[in-house]
């Protein structure tokens, strides 16, 4: 009884597993718009940050978050105009669009429609639900919800590209977490609902489109490949044809792409071929040791005895004076224990060279070898008033 309980259990822990796999679902977005426009901003509200204090985005950055039963990843793409050929690699994976405005810049209203125009016509995000965020609605001077629809011909772009699409008013800095603004929130629902309602649809044209995508990026790989191959062959051709011309040698080619070996080695191999070059240079440095603390050899001997015939010798050896002659090696062997080493030796001054000159002597004072005057008697005290007798 027992164990079919467990098995019950088992069975149902599956079942509700699968069913939970099965409903949560991966949605990829891409948010776009002009630089400035609060993109960074909206991102960091949804995930709970706070949003101020925001750098510019260069290039793009990713998001994963949980909204739901979506496991969504939004790709925050960089707004400048250098920045702005990159969103189309983006858009072939993405289920849907968040486009943010500017509600404040009327300046650039006329550049935002241009741009609005552009994404939602191109053929990998048309057909595909949009969400317009008209953000900074908290500053002075902003577009309403019905000027911006005017401006940007938002319902014209629309029925154009057969897109859905929903406008919400918002302010992205006002607050995050539970103070995020709703409008937003409510956005964001719409957005995924959409999704939701014809998922398959849009998971089946994105894997479609994205392995169209990579194809074309192979093709291009391929084809720049083949235009480098016939640049190099008829730079070579050119170069052959004026070697013959001057009667030279050509030199050797170069080596390939392919045949160039990859600079980029696992660590190991660096850390092993350090050890052999540090084994190597220790080889190399015994032989210098051994050469120090080896006995002396012929020559260091004779420079010695050289040495020690230049040493004066003050006992001079006679047949006469045998014992002088004893002390006389007694003091050489003496000497000789007072030798500095090779490395502290110190040179003899040459004599040819002559004596130094010594600088002259300073002139001697005028009371040089004459006698000291005499000395002046001094009164002294007679008593204790200090009177001086003269």
């Amino acid at each position: 009884m027992r164990a079919s309980w467990l098995e019950r259990t088992v069975r149902w822990i599956v079942r509700w597993m699968s069913f939970r796999r099965k409903c949560q679902r991966k949605v990829t977005l891409v948010m776009v718009g002009l630089d400035n426009a609060g993109k960074t901003a909206t991102v960091r509200g949804i995930q709970g940050e706070n949003p101020e204090d925001v750098a510019p985005t260069v290039g793009f950055s990713k998001v994963d978050l949980k909204q739901g039963k979506f496991d969504v990843t939004i790709f925050d793409l960089g707004g400048g105009k250098r920045i702005r050929g990159i969103w189309k690699n983006y858009y072939s994976e993405s289920h849907g669009v968040v486009f943010v405005v500017d509600s404040s810049d009327v300046q650039r209203i006329q550049e935002t429609r241009e741009t609005m125009a552009e994404v939602l016509q191109h053929p990998r995000i048309a057909g595909k639900p949009v969400l317009v965020l008209a953000n900074k609605q908290d500053q002075e001077g902003a577009l309403a919800e019905a000027d911006i629809i005017e401006n940007l011909s938002l319902e014209k772009l629309v029925n154009e590209n057969k897109c859905l699409c929903q406008i919400e008013p918002c302010s992205a800095v006002l607050g995050y977490g539970k103070k995020f603004d709703k409008s937003i929130k409510k956005g964001m629902k719409w957005l995924l609902n959409n999704i939701a309602k014809d998922y398959e649809a849009i998971t089946e044209r994105v894997q479609k489109d994205t392995a169209e995508q990579r194809a074309q990026e192979d093709q291009d790989k391929k084809e720049r490949a083949e235009r480098v191959r016939r640049i190099r062959a008829e730079r070579e051709r050119q170069e052959q044809e004026e070697a013959e011309r001057e009667g030279r040698q050509i030199q050797e080619e170069e080596l390939d792409d392919e045949n160039i070996p990859s600079p980029f080695q696992p660590i190991s191999n660096v850390i092993t071929e350090n050890e052999d070059k540090e084994k190597e240079r220790k080889r190399q440095q015994e032989p210098q040791a051994a050469r120090t603390n080896s006995p002396k050899t012929d020559a260091d001997q004779e420079e010695e005895e050289d040495d020690s015939d230049h040493e004066p010798d003050n006992t001079r050896q006679t047949p006469e004076n045998p014992s002088s002659a004893t002390t006389g090696e007694q003091d050489k062997k003496k000497t000789r224990k007072l030798h500095l080493k090779r490395k502290h030796r110190v040179d003899p001054l040459r004599t040819e060279d002559g004596p130094a000159e010594s600088p002259t002597p300073p002139p001697p004072p005028e009371f040089y070898k004459k006698p000291l005057p005499p000395l002046a008697n001094k009164p002294r005290p007679n008593s204790d008033t200090q009177d001086v007798i003269v």
